[in-house]
């Protein structure tokens, strides 16, 4: 699956300590080898939105969308070290 790093993602990502960003990249591994984001451990699709899903790391989660065949990592919707 193609992915896509929003700016605002990135800047967040980039104040996580690194045990945590070394969990996310194992995901990041794993969401580049699937087609469809729920066949990952840990993401759950929304209940309210189609094509919205929930990446949970920890205590953190990540909004995630998928737009026009790929997945785009939004932002942080709860970040544990903010």
């Amino acid at each position: 699956m193609e992915i896509v790093l929003e700016d605002l993602f990135v800047e967040q990502f980039e104040k996580c300590p690194a045990q945590f960003q070394e969990k996310f990249r194992k995901v990041y591994q794993q969401l580049k080898a699937v087609d469809k984001p729920l066949e990952v451990k840990n993401i759950v699709a929304s209940i309210h939105t189609k094509n919205f899903y929930k990446l949970f790391i920890d205590e953190s989660r990540i909004g995630l969308q998928i737009k026009t065949g790929k997945l785009h990592l939004l932002c942080f919707l709860f970040n544990q070290y903010f």
